[in-house]
């Protein structure tokens, strides 16, 4: 037996072809209305789809640290120090000051001090790093992917990305092992004095934002 959503206007029953042409014409003109209402509002995302990562660096997490704390971010900066493996998984620090991208050694200019964030990843991911930063050579520059912390309750409240994959971008180099050796000192000089100097201002900040933390909880409660 037909239902009435078989038949016409007219009472009359519709053909096999003609409800198949009704359909498609439903199915265009919720199309067109998905359409509209994306070109209108941008910011309506569609029912299942997933937000997009987005690409930070260290300043920017210290500054609004409670607006991606839980977040998928993307992070770019030089591997330094060592890879410290721990069972299954390791940690890394990943620079992405002035000189991750070139070294005060060979440029002898002097850009604020170093910046950067340790990165908690899978041990098969951090051996994909060949070379790491320290004196004498420029470590790996990586992408990683994975979410950061601004309290990791696992990680006694650090400041850190767990992150799922790791992407070499550039391989690391050896560095100019014979710069101009007065005005290597002198920038070395310039640049402890920066770093002593700025210590009182980066222990202020910790101390804001743990203020701003525990305000956070207390609204929380």
């Amino acid at each position: 037996m037909r239902s009435l959503s078989d038949r016409s206007d007219t009472g009359a029953a519709l053909l096999p072809s003609e409800r198949k042409g009704r359909g498609k014409a439903g199915g265009s003109c919720l199309a067109f209305l998905a359409a509209l209402l994306l070109l209108f509002f941008p910011g309506v995302k569609a029912a299942g789809a997933e937000e997009a990562p987005v690409r930070v660096d260290t300043l920017t997490l210290q500054e609004h640290w409670e607006e991606y704390d839980g977040e998928e971010v993307i992070f770019v900066g030089e591997a330094v120090g060592d890879v410290m493996v721990r069972g299954d998984h390791a940690w890394v620090t990943l620079n992405d000051d002035h000189y991750s991208r070139r070294a005060l050694r060979e440029a002898g200019e002097l850009r604020g001090g170093n910046s950067g964030i340790g990165v908690w990843l899978p041990r098969r991911e951090a051996e994909k790093i060949g070379r790491l930063g320290r004196y004498g050579s420029m470590g790996d520059r990586v992408e990683v992917r994975g979410v950061f912390h601004a309290d990791c309750s696992q990680h006694g409240g650090d400041f850190d990305i767990h992150a799922t994959s790791l992407e070499v971008l550039e391989r690391g180099r050896d560095l100019n092992d014979s710069p101009d050796s007065g005005k290597y000192l002198a920038t070395v000089f310039s640049l402890l004095f920066l770093v002593g100097a700025s210590v009182p201002l980066y222990l202020r900040r910790m101390a804001e934002r743990r203020s701003a933390r525990a305000l956070l909880r207390e609204d929380a409660d």
